[in-house]
């Protein structure tokens, strides 16, 4: 599979040489004596975690060097390539480790054909690290050629190399070709880690292929390898995401067996996937082990637990696992108001969602569109339509942009008021900022028009929405009939039942 992949982009690694070596602008400090370079800045697709590098001690043949910028790091390259006798292809790795630490794999992209250039020696580890940073910029058919290169240079890929381009692979869901390198990884006599092991695991359970991600946890065991938290971790959670709780529980339970103290994560996890399945009493009773055996919950885990509550009622519940969060000093974060915000308005208790809506402002927490959405909703059940307006606008001063959905709670909310009218101003104003309108949208217009008496402006909105290729469903259906048949348009309501029946059949045809 790679071979193939590598012969089909082996125009890239002849790309890569041009990028790179445009990439080397130098100019001469006469004043030193040395070659400086002129180094891009970090484009944004190579842009890693952000840090502050403090500075390191590097060993060398020649003793110690203390770096602490990458102007130091570079003078230093810049010494070691015009040294005599040359350092050694180990001394060069160490140097370019010292620029992965710096976030900036564009930098070692440029040295590293600077180095070949020049004829330095590389080895395995200087090919690996190369991988590893195109794989950073995410430049994944560099990678692919250069671990290509590696056989034919006659060096063998080490587990770091490999495990390198399948964690790339994996994560631009690749999956079918990761699974043909670890063969490959095998094939070769070069054994899997647990890394490695780990890595395929999860990119198999982002895939939903969990049966394969559970039997390489067998072929871990035969190879020698014990799996840790991290790898029940990561099946665990696939089979959560599938809704596979059971086997999830039944993988808990087998880590026990084993000794592996199951963290946090592991079991938020299957708390998640209990409560969106609505088996809540079996995830407060997980939650409670979690406390028993000195597992602490974090803001994901009171989340799932407050979100459960407030859909059953739980108010009481709900308000007591706020008080413990704050209590343990785990801050509620945007997801847990909005749990909160959205179940008060629900249950028509307004007033406190209010409170709770600016206790998240004075805590610096920023809103979403969820938060916006469920006030909206709350102003409009409360008959407060102008501060429901008020609310939409002023989200865009606040960094926050309504979507479709604010804009339809909105128009739902004036249809209801029977000030369909403003209604419609709220659709035009949605059309004028480039947001598409659904069939929910149309629907709530049409039954607004419908209620009305205006079946003329129902009827023009229908087809309105037919034209923008937005698909009617059976409620607008059933609005425009209900008020077809209530103006005693009879000849209208059939016509319409007859489209209804050829929109089905066309459908069913299709399928």
């Amino acid at each position: 599979m790679l071979a193939r992949v590598c012969r089909s982009e082996s125009s890239s690694a002849n790309v890569a040489a041009r990028l790179t070596s445009m990439r080397l602008i130098h100019r001469r400090v006469t004043q030193k004596g040395t070659i400086r370079k002129r180094l891009p800045s970090l484009p944004v697709h190579c842009s890693g975690r952000k840090g502050t590098f403090e500075g390191e001690s590097l060993k060398l043949r020649n003793g110690f060097h203390y770096i602490k910028s990458l102007d130091d790091a570079i003078d230093l390259f810049d010494d070691m390539v015009r040294s005599r006798p040359l350092y050694s292809a180990i001394d060069f790795c160490k140097l370019m480790g010292v620029f992965v630490r710096m976030n900036r794999p564009d930098v070692v992209i440029s040295l590293h054909k600077m180095m070949e250039l020049r004829l330095i020696p590389l080895n395995i580890y200087s090919f690996t690290i190369l991988i590893k940073c195109f794989c950073d910029c995410h430049m994944l058919s560099f990678a692919l050629s250069t671990f290509g290169k590696i056989t034919k240079l006659g060096f063998q890929p080490n587990v770091v190399s490999f495990s390198t381009l399948l964690h790339r692979l994996c994560l631009e869901d690749r999956i079918s070709e990761a699974v043909a390198l670890f063969d490959q990884m095998v094939e070769t006599g070069c054994p899997p880690d647990v890394v490695t092991f780990t890595t395929l695991m999860n990119g198999l359970c982002r895939e939903g292929r969990v049966l394969q991600a559970l039997a390489l946890v067998d072929r871990m065991v035969e190879n020698g390898h014990q799996p840790d938290v991290v790898t029940y971790g990561t099946i665990v959670n696939g089979m959560c995401k599938m809704g596979d709780t059971d086997s999830a529980l039944n993988l808990l339970r087998k880590m026990e067996e084993n000794h592996i103290k199951a963290d946090v994560v592991i079991y938020s996890a299957i708390i998640d996937r209990l409560c969106k399945d609505g088996h809540h009493i079996d995830a407060q009773n997980l939650f409670t082990e979690m406390h028993d055996k000195g597992i602490f919950p974090n803001v994901h885990t009171y989340n799932c637990m407050i979100d459960a509550c407030c859909s059953s009622g739980r108010w009481s519940d709900a308000k007591q696992l706020l008080r413990d969060m704050i209590e343990r000093q785990i801050y509620p974060n945007v997801v847990t108001f909005n749990a909160l915000i959205n179940a008060f308005v629900k249950q028509g208790k307004f007033f406190e969602a209010e409170e709770l809506y600016g206790e998240m402002l004075r805590r610096g927490i920023f809103p979403n569109t969820i938060t916006y959405n469920s006030m909206i909703e709350g102003f409009c059940k409360q008959d407060r339509l102008d501060d429901a307006k008020r609310m939409l606008d002023s989200m865009a001063s606040k960094g926050c942009s309504p979507n479709v959905v604010n804009f339809t709670t909105l128009i739902n909310g004036y249809c209801k008021a029977k000030r369909v009218d403003n209604g419609m101003e709220i659709f035009c104003e949605m059309h004028r900022r480039g947001i598409v309108a659904t069939t929910v949208t149309y629907t709530t217009l049409i039954h607004g028009f419908c209620q009305m008496g205006d079946l003329n402006a129902a009827q023009n909105l229908l087809n309105e929405m037919i034209s923008s290729g937005v698909a009617p469903n059976n409620i607008t259906f059933h609005s425009m009939l209900a008020g077809l048949c209530s103006k005693k348009e009879l000849q209208k309501a059939v016509a319409l039942l007859v489209d209804l029946q050829q929109s089905v059949d066309h459908q069913l045809e299709d399928k």
